[in-house]
């Protein structure tokens, strides 16, 4: 297994290690494809509730609630999910879970 960040091999102490690297460019692409996840669906929630309100379908306090209780029930596995295996490993996800789930069960408050 890859280690992050590099440990004792001779090699880490000579600059940059091949691991050093590919553990950058895994990084670097897992971001890249979850920022790209998060663009595509903020724009398609952004239409879907655009719609919604436009229309006078959309129960507002009906909506806090679903938000909530899903986010207490589902967040976690969503977000190892996003994560995937290599972003799970070396990221608190049990913290960032709560601190999620903490933002969505007070959507009226900025953080």
């Amino acid at each position: 297994m890859e280690r992050f960040p590099p440990g004792d091999d001779p090699a880490d102490l000579n600059g940059h290690s091949h691991e050093e690297e590919e553990w950058t460019e895994v990084l670097a692409r897992s971001i890249a494809h979850l920022a790209a996840q998060l663009t595509i669906n903020q724009i398609r929630l952004r239409a879907l509730a655009t719609e919604l309100d436009a229309r006078d379908l959309v129960d507002v306090d009906s909506v806090n609630a679903r938000v909530r209780a899903i986010a207490a029930n589902e967040t976690g596995t969503y977000l190892r999910e996003n994560l995937g295996e290599s972003l799970v490993e070396i990221i608190d996800v049990e913290t960032l879970e709560q601190d999620l789930v903490d933002y969505l069960q007070n959507p009226d408050e900025e953080g």
